[in-house]
């Protein structure tokens, strides 16, 4: 089973990239490496959710050749398909993620040039690189495809890694490629920026970026008119200057390719939506968490945004029945900003402002709980669903061949053993481009069906190891009853300070929790999820910034008297 942890281990970091190189083969764990005797599939009996809210029972859909040929509850399946039973199964348009990198490898950072005029830095070191694409980033057997896709994404906008302008987006195929151009569905999408500054020289802060943004803009559309002059009639004109960095804006200076801004906060979007008012260009905001108070302006602007799915954990109230009124008014801000937070997707749709999702920052295995926690915040089921497909592709541009399960669009679509956001629901099949990727179904108990919520079952010592390329670690995992509260610490054999760790839980003999840990300025994100039995843990390290899984097992070595 598996076992998540959030924010890193110790210095689990220092070997993180080994891990990258050990374990792109396991992370890629529903690969066979066979090719299929057929492309055509026939599920059949099945629950079909062509889209939000249109849905017809004891169905059939057949893909053949990586394409939806027929949909309904008159389908004749080809002699040639394999057949699947979809009784008691539901089958649902892809998940389309609107801005991740998912399949990118982060590059390495350049070293800072020697005489390194500060004030006017080259392009590479600043960070402005906008004529690079993020194929050239993209691996392919790079984890967070396979892990996207067990999640039951089949297709991302995928936008480099970098600094103020990295590159070019692209929309891919999650699916397994021996070469990215395998995976392309749209090539050079988008324009990413981002207010990243160069370290230690101009634009080092976000009014430094914004001004050289302008006058990167203005200075491409000087050099596009003077090009396009240039072409129609030459005679009296001098030749135009190559240059790569400006001719990358000449589709958005022409509107014919949008600029999408990694923005989380409501400040850096309301600066994002001011350059697009001052320069003119077509707008997406990525990656938005706070935009509670930005409904209005999105709307009235026409604004396009995919909102992060990377929810905030819910703020625990302290157990001090003295604590000062100070404090009480803490709480209560804590959660209000908490259910402002989950509350703006449910805002967002009853306002009428379209959005997608955006997994940047998320690990895939958390996706679908923070689905259902925004859904117990006021978003309907449809909702969410337009969110994660239809809504997805409309604003990508994909809507002709992806987003709703029709015949003539692309073979991608989940299958489901129950409705999709039920907690018990798993995903059965994957088809992504027409092929069919499983996954086994693991039986969830509820604590009355075996299941254990009693958390005597958990505290005391763990000692856990894992296998790295450099060797065996361990240590202990220490859980406590605090009168009521878990809480707990984990510990390393090779003598690095303890950490304390966050959102301790229990249930259904599941034991989960997360931790922070500062690794030079930069958030390193583990989950740890796992399976009690007994005295044994058994799971998974999920490293979300490098898109690593590692196997854990621990074993309970003592229990308190």
């Amino acid at each position: 089973m598996k076992l998540q942890t959030r924010k890193s281990t110790f210095r689990l970091f220092a070997l993180l990239p080994l891990f990258l190189m050990s374990l792109n083969v396991q992370a890629q764990s529903d690969y066979t490496g066979e090719s299929p005797a057929t492309r055509t599939y026939a599920i059949t009996n099945a629950t079909i959710v062509q889209a939000p809210g249109k849905v017809m029972e004891g169905a059939t859909i057949v893909v053949s050749n990586g394409l939806i040929t027929s949909v309904g509850k008159n389908v004749n399946a080809p002699a040639n398909a394999e057949m699947i039973d979809g009784t008691d199964m539901y089958i649902y348009p892809g998940f389309i993620d609107g801005m991740s990198h998912t399949g990118t490898k982060q590059p390495e950072p350049m070293d800072r040039p020697n005489n390194l005029f500060s004030p006017d830095p080259p392009n590479d070191y600043a960070g402005i690189t906008p004529e690079n694409t993020v194929i050239s980033q993209v691996q392919v057997d790079e984890s967070s495809i396979s892990n996207m896709r067990k999640a039951g994404f089949t297709i991302s906008h995928s936008v480099p890694q970098g600094r103020m302008l990295p590159g070019s987006g692209a929309i891919i195929m999650l699916s397994d490629a021996d070469h990215p151009d395998e995976m392309i569905l749209k090539e050079e999408s988008s324009m990413f920026t981002q207010f990243a500054g160069a370290p230690r020289a101009y634009p080092g802060n976000t009014l430094g970026i914004m001004a050289k943004f302008r006058n990167l803009y203005k200075n491409a559309e000087l050099a596009k008119q003077h090009a396009e002059m240039y072409e129609d009639n030459p005679a009296g004109l001098p030749r135009p200057n190559r240059d790569r960095v400006l001719e990358a804006f000449y589709p958005v200076v022409s509107n014919e390719r949008p600029i999408f801004y990694d923005a989380p906060t409501a400040l850096e979007a309301r600066r994002a939506m001011r350059l697009k008012n001052e320069l003119g260009f077509t707008l997406t905001i990525g990656n938005l968490e706070q935009g509670w108070d930005l409904i209005d302006d999105l709307k009235a602007s026409g604004t396009n945004v995919f909102m992060s799915i990377d929810i905030p954990t819910e703020p625990k109230d302290s157990k001090d029945e003295d604590k000062s009124d100070e404090v009480k008014a803490l709480e209560e801000r804590r959660m209000e900003f908490y259910n402002k937070n989950l509350g703006q997707y449910a805002a967002m749709a009853e306002a009428g402002v379209k959005f997608g999702i955006s997994s940047m920052g998320t690990n895939a295995n958390k996706v679908m709980g923070n689905m259902r926690t925004i859904i117990e915040h006021g978003l309907s089921e449809n909702d969410a669903l337009a969110a994660l497909t239809i809504n997805s592709a409309q604003l990508l541009g994909i809507a002709d061949v992806a987003g709703t399960l029709e015949g003539g669009k692309l073979g991608n679509m989940i299958v489901s053993n129950g409705p999709l956001f039920d907690e018990k629901t798993q995903i059965k099949y994957v088809f992504v481009d027409g092929d069919k990727y499983s996954y086994e179904i693991k039986e969830k108990k509820a604590a009355d069906e075996g299941g254990s919520n009693d958390v005597a079952d958990v505290v005391g010592e763990w000692s856990y190891s894992y296998q790295g390329p450099q060797g065996e670690a361990s240590g202990k995992i220490i859980v406590r009853d605090e009168g009521g509260t878990l809480e707990a610490t984990l510990t390393n054999d090779s003598g690095q300070p303890d950490v304390e760790l966050k959102n301790v839980s229990y249930a259904s003999s599941m034991l989960s929790f997360d931790y922070d840990f500062d690794a030079g300025g930069q958030s390193i994100n583990i989950v740890f999820e796992g399976t009690v039995n007994g005295t044994d843990l058994e799971g998974l390290l999920d490293v979300t910034a490098f898109n690593v899984t590692i196997p854990l097992t621990a074993m309970k070595t003592s229990s308190p008297e």
